[in-house]
């Protein structure tokens, strides 16, 4: 449907001549305020959430919900402290179209977290494919880029990584200590809408699961350390069994008597899964515990409880020097010489082997960029016999770095795999910066499918961020080239 959109008028940004950073800030938002009009993005959004019969202020307002979210990826900001920051700085206010003149006002941090599910994944992925399309594209180039000279997809470099959950260290004991607190603090709630059973006050409850806990891990310390663990764990055991059977009746008595609260439907369900969600798994934190503390034997990661509340969470170990083992998702990137994201994955379930990924990518990169012919370079762990005849046979130049000592010392004579392996390095940085300006230490989203959403904003953002500075750039070497003509 095409649309047509016309933006607030917007007085100019208060003229604030502050430090580097915020001046560099700032110019990076109005390159990505005008990378957003003549690229398109933001009208074809725009139209995936109005209709015909959507009025001005329905348009104007969808408008607001996304250029919040671009914020909200760019900065990295929490919901709250971004809708903060949205009522107080002229700058972002402006940004989002919010002037004197306007009749919205800035959006609080439930709106922004709303918008920020308004779009599904597979609309972003289209934008994405399509601003990647369009700044490889020559005849648009010279609009978008400020320069007649598109980007090169002719030589991509991939790596994978993990996309760490917002848990906990995923120790027995401190999951027999979550199981007791959410149960217990599910009960309280029940209990002061008046449903009431016989019982010792839950916070009892939590005070025995912490101090239990506390002197599990101070038996680590001692000589009889392994024994002592055992005597502790079957306490523990005594004391999650009690709590189970208070959750199983207070778990009957809210669905019962639900209709006597001040609770909605809605909310006492919510309730309801929050204990169920918890009880489900007690059988089997006990019995994982049992399994390695009691009979001290091994537990396979594919029967592992890593948190109670994220289920699509994996063990990940990459061999880091800072971080052996991981507890999160698999995520995989592909970028071009300039940093640009041509290609993306985000493993829900268990991450695929990286030997694996490889013809994937290279399949849909001929297909989203009808790139008929590439090199694509890699480390070690996408090399593999299958991959060197897949990808000769596709007539892609193999600068995936061998397993084999003596192969890769024959390699590196050819000077075109040299130079693609040490570009390739710079791509371990391109994730640690996707990371840790895009993402974070750890995902701040619950539930796979939020985690997953985050991402692929991310991958959005960064790359109009990443165009924003080429065009800067190329809009800089400009200037300075026509000063020194003049």
């Amino acid at each position: 449907m095409n649309i047509s959109f016309q933006a607030n008028i917007r007085p100019p940004v208060s003229t604030i001549y502050g430090p580097a950073d915020y001046r560099d800030f700032r110019k990076q938002l109005e390159t990505i305020d005008t990378l957003l009009n003549t690229t398109g993005i933001e009208a074809r959004l725009i139209a995936k959430k109005i209709t015909e019969n959507s009025t001005p202020l329905q348009i104007e307002h969808t408008h607001m919900e996304l250029r919040a979210v671009i914020l909200l990826n760019l900065t990295n900001e929490p919901y709250r402290k971004l809708a903060f920051q949205l009522a107080d700085s002229d700058l972002y206010r402006w940004f989002i179209g919010i002037n004197d003149f306007s009749k919205l006002k800035p959006p609080s941090k439930s709106v922004i977290q709303r918008a920020e599910h308004k779009w599904d994944k597979e609309e972003i992925s289209e934008i994405i494919l399509h601003l990647n399309r369009m700044v490889s594209d020559p005849d648009k180039s010279e609009e978008i880029l400020c320069s007649a000279s598109p980007l090169d997809y002719s030589e991509v470099y991939a790596d994978s990584t993990c996309i760490k959950a917002n848990i906990h260290h995923p120790v027995d004991w401190l999951l027999f200590r979550d199981a007791v607190k959410t149960i217990m603090g599910s009960i309280k709630l029940i209990r002061s809408e008046g449903i009431l059973n016989r019982m010792k006050e839950p916070e009892s409850f939590v005070k025995k699961v912490n101090n239990l806990t506390i002197e599990m891990t101070q038996a680590s310390r001692n000589r009889n350390g392994a024994t002592l663990q055992k005597k502790i764990l079957r306490r523990m055991k005594k004391l999650l069994q009690k709590v189970e059977k208070h959750g199983y009746r207070y778990y009957s008595l809210l669905k019962q008597k639900w209709e006597i609260t001040e609770w909605s439907k809605k909310q006492a369900d919510q309730v309801l899964q929050r204990i169920s969600n918890v009880l489900e798994q007690i059988p089997s934190i006990i019995s994982i515990a049992h399994t390695r503390i009691i009979s001290g034997k091994k537990v396979p990661n594919s029967e592992k409880i890593l948190s109670l509340y994220e289920k699509h969470v994996h063990v990940i170990k990459r061999g880091k020097f800072d971080a052996n083992v991981e507890f999160g998702n698999g995520f995989y990137l592909a970028e071009q010489e300039d940093g640009l994201i041509i290609d993306w994955g985000f493993f829900s379930g268990k991450p695929l082997f990286d030997t694996k990924i490889l013809q994937e990518t290279t399949i849909r990169i001929k297909e989203n960029y009808s790139q008929e012919s590439f090199g694509i370079a890699t480390d070690r762990g996408f090399n593999s016999k299958t991959n060197d005849r897949f990808l000769d046979k596709e007539n892609i130049f193999n600068a995936t770095c061998p397993r084999d000592p003596e192969i890769l010392k024959v390699k590196m004579a050819n000077e075109k795999f040299r130079k693609a392996q040490k570009r390739r390095a710079q791509t371990e940085a391109r994730i640690g910066i996707f990371k840790n300006k895009f993402i974070g230490n750890k995902i701040l989203r619950k539930g796979v499918d939020n985690r997953e959403m985050k991402v692929t904003w991310s991958v959005l953002i960064h790359n109009l961020w990443i165009v924003a500075r080429i065009a800067n750039k190329n809009q800089e070497f400009r200037e300075k080239e026509f000063k020194e003509a003049a």
